[in-house]
């Protein structure tokens, strides 16, 4: 997704999550079964509040990894990681696909457990924490209309980077799911401009609520070396 962008004071900011891209080092052509994994480490670097823990949302980010037996279209299908490209050629390169998909809730209630959202906790202590996509030879080629994987070559490297489109999050909060937020409600509201007015002090406190901070305070950097991720094709 494309996060809403604005301009906010340096000074508001409350933390940042760096953020690191890595690739299985090889993909066997003679393997049927090879698998690419892409793994996203994730952790914060700088906070306002120190050595305390911080949720976040990962729908529609880089960071939420699909089940394929819950069937719809992965991340990388709506362009979070863009093309894989040849380090030599840019012309040799293979698309993931990059669809524009209009996801729908599944639940019309405030609360984004409700709603089937998925969350990540970074440890306050700045601890790595990782996520991974993981795709087979299948699903590489599943949109590429030109290329397909007897035209690849042993030795061949590729790239790939993260879409910085899809590097953020809609909404987080301080605390880990597992203590202070374990059995609160996840509020959907959070500051921003043109939000709706906030929930009452007496209504958060007495229905358990946790509310949202301000996302554009939260800034996420991408770490990864030469902001790029390299495999080699192997035989």
């Amino acid at each position: 997704m494309v996060f809403l962008k604005y301009k906010v004071d340096p000074a508001d900011k409350q933390g940042k999550i760096a953020v690191k891209l890595t690739t299985t080092p090889a993909l066997p052509l003679s393997d049927t079964n090879a698998n690419l994994d892409l793994t996203l480490s994730l952790r914060i670097a700088s906070s306002t509040q120190a050595d305390r823990s911080l949720t976040i949302c990962v729908d529609r980010t880089v960071f939420e990894v699909y089940d394929p037996l819950e069937g719809g279209m992965d991340m990388l299908s709506r362009g979070a990681f863009g093309r894989i490209y040849n380090t030599e050629s840019s012309e040799r390169s293979i698309s993931l696909g990059h669809f524009k998909v209009n996801s729908v809730a599944r639940s019309n209630s405030p609360d984004l457990r409700d709603r089937g959202c998925r969350f990540i906790t970074l440890p306050g202590d700045g601890s790595w924490v990782e996520v991974t996509h993981t795709i087979g030879w299948e699903r590489i080629f599943k949109y590429e209309e030109k290329m397909v994987k007897t035209d690849l070559n042993p030795g061949e490297k590729f790239k790939m980077a993260i879409n910085n489109d899809f590097l953020g999050t809609s909404w987080w909060c301080w605390g880990d799911m597992e203590g202070e937020l374990k059995g609160k409600k996840l509020h959907a509201w959070h500051p921003e401009p043109f939000a709706d007015p906030k929930p009452s002090d007496e209504f958060v406190r007495e229905e358990n609520w946790v509310l949202g901070e301000e996302p554009m305070l939260l800034d996420f950097e991408d770490a990864t070396e030469d902001a790029k991720a390299i495999f080699t094709i192997v035989e």
